[in-house]
């Protein structure tokens, strides 16, 4: 009786560890999505899996995001407040990391300093269709503004290098192979 009552207290330990694990995953990726509005860049540094200031430092990263969204060669980005809709994968332990794959849906903006002259609309537009994965381009001429929604993805990452806590990185294929092996990605159905 006694080493029943150890194994049940055991396997509801660990499901409880799971479901906090899994709750503080998902509470992170909605406060990257809201830091992202809000465009709190070192909130989102923060946040990001550290490896990633491997491939360029954090200055550099941080610069990236503010010419991105604060404005750069006649354009500026806006993520627009939007239900992300959140699809989040299974928590898998690969070697000495945890990782999830959230998709979800995004919703931005794109502000011209220039109208697009309308012989070049619909290059632009279908440019952004094909880059961006999606149907959903619409430009608003009056008010020089490409609105877009698309879904996106992003990894979940807890290793040693975080403390174990969950950081994440917007998912693209040529940088999750630099910082991941060929093996994690196959496991992760990216």
């Amino acid at each position: 009786m006694k080493k029943l009552f150890y194994t049940a207290l055991f396997v509801l330990a660990s499901y409880t560890g799971f479901s906090q694990d899994a709750a503080s995953m998902k509470a992170g990726a909605q406060t990257l999505i809201d830091k992202t509005v809000a465009k709190d860049y070192n909130a989102l540094l923060d946040m990001t899996y550290p490896k990633l200031f491997t491939l360029a430092p954090r200055e550099a990263v941080l610069e990236s995001l503010k010419s991105t969204f604060d404005g750069n060669q006649g354009f500026k980005i806006v993520m627009l407040p939007a239900a992300p809709n959140f699809v989040f994968g299974e928590i898998k332990k690969i070697g000495n990391q945890s990782f999830a794959v959230i998709n979800h849906d995004n919703a931005l903006q794109v502000i011209w300093d220039e109208p697009i002259p309308a012989a070049e609309v619909e290059n632009y537009v279908g440019l952004f269709k094909t880059n961006m994965k999606t149907d959903d381009v619409t430009y608003d001429a009056a008010k020089k503004t490409m609105n877009i929604k698309a879904k996106a993805k992003m990894v979940a990452v807890a290793d040693e290098t975080t403390k174990n806590k969950w950081t994440y990185l917007t998912y693209s294929d040529q940088m999750f192979a630099v910082l991941f092996d060929e093996n994690i990605k196959k496991q992760l159905g990216l």
